[in-house]
């Protein structure tokens, strides 16, 4: 036992009035509970290589962003162009008609 755990099994067993083996098993609970605290806590920090992984996943993101928008862009000229040639058209057969 250490320091810690030898005045947290007097504190119990003095204070708490608690029996010795009470209060080493005591001792020993928060020991494991501590300890599994730690190693959970390890576990939710990011190592250089979650991070490297991180990283390709959002310049993948940004590549399929900017494909996207470039897309969108060249949808949104056709459909202009599109628009402008119907436009366009139906004034000619407007004309004509008005001309017979």
């Amino acid at each position: 036992m250490n320091t810690v755990q030898i005045r947290l099994y007097d504190l119990f067993r003095k204070e708490l009035n608690l029996a010795d083996d009470k209060a080493a098993a005591f001792v020993a609970a928060m020991e494991d509970v501590i300890e599994n605290e730690v190693k959970e806590g390890n576990n939710a920090l990011a190592t250089k290589d979650d991070i490297h992984k991180l990283e390709l996943k959002i310049e993948q993101s940004n590549l399929k962003i900017e494909q996207s928008k470039n897309d969108i862009y060249k949808a949104v000229y056709l459909t202009g162009l599109l628009q402008f040639l119907g436009i366009l058209g139906g004034v000619i057969v407007i004309i004509k008609f008005m001309m017979k």
